[in-house]
């Protein structure tokens, strides 16, 4: 299965994926992308052309004042049935990985869409799946692969002050993802010292603000 808390690819990556619908695996570009994936077909040509776009800010209030509201139980619910679209809308036949991401208008409580992750190119995301999957795969020893963040208690990291396990990063430096651990999802939190250096696990678990650092060998 393949990626955000949105994927924000190049121009010329996101034309190219809108008109083939697929990419190959091993090209450097990983295509478990939120924001870069291809919406349902109620969601029209027009709307795929512009998910790299933040929504507009009525929306984002109504979101953000739902979430506040929202029990764990409601937000365990709804990131139940979001990942089993996401699921559902993934598939790969060993050369190309096809990406159709959940209608995220359909779910509450910010779950899915990363609005507030920094904008990062597609090498630097490749590279951060990269990391992932290799920590999963020989440390973890999990047969799991690395999705986007789609919890929105994780993704608030990046507008938090107190960063929790990822103190003294800037947000443009720290990366999320989540992973199956044998029918639980947890997640993985990676950094990096600066803008072009190596991505390396920070932590794994399920909440940023315990102070809990990952075993070491995620670093590439």
């Amino acid at each position: 299965m393949r990626k955000n808390c949105w994927l924000r690819m190049a121009a010329g990556m996101l034309v190219l994926a809108l008109m083939a619908g697929c990419a190959p695996n091993g090209d450097g570009t990983d295509l478990r992308a939120g924001g870069f994936a291809f919406n349902d077909e109620d969601n029209g040509g027009d709307q795929a052309k512009e998910q790299g776009n933040k929504q507009p800010e009525e929306n984002k209030k109504k979101k953000s004042q739902s979430q506040s509201a929202a029990s764990d139980e409601d937000i365990e619910k709804e990131l139940a049935a979001y990942r089993a679209e996401r699921e559902k809308g993934t598939s790969d036949d060993g050369d190309y990985t096809l990406v159709k991401a959940p209608n995220e208008e359909n779910y509450k409580y910010g779950v899915g869409v990363c609005e507030n992750e920094p904008d990062f190119d597609a090498r630097e995301l490749a590279e951060a799946y990269e990391t992932a999957d290799a920590y999963i795969r020989d440390t973890l020893k999990l047969d799991s692969e690395a999705e986007w963040c789609a919890d929105p208690r994780m993704n608030a990291i990046y507008s938090d002050e107190d960063k929790g396990v990822a103190d003294g990063y800037e947000p443009e430096n720290i990366f999320l993802c989540e992973y199956n651990e044998h029918g639980t999802w947890r997640y993985l939190i990676l950094v990096r010292e600066g803008k072009g250096a190596d991505w390396s696990v920070l932590y794994h678990g399920d909440s940023y603000k315990k102070k809990k650092r990952a075993e070491r060998g995620g670093k590439k």
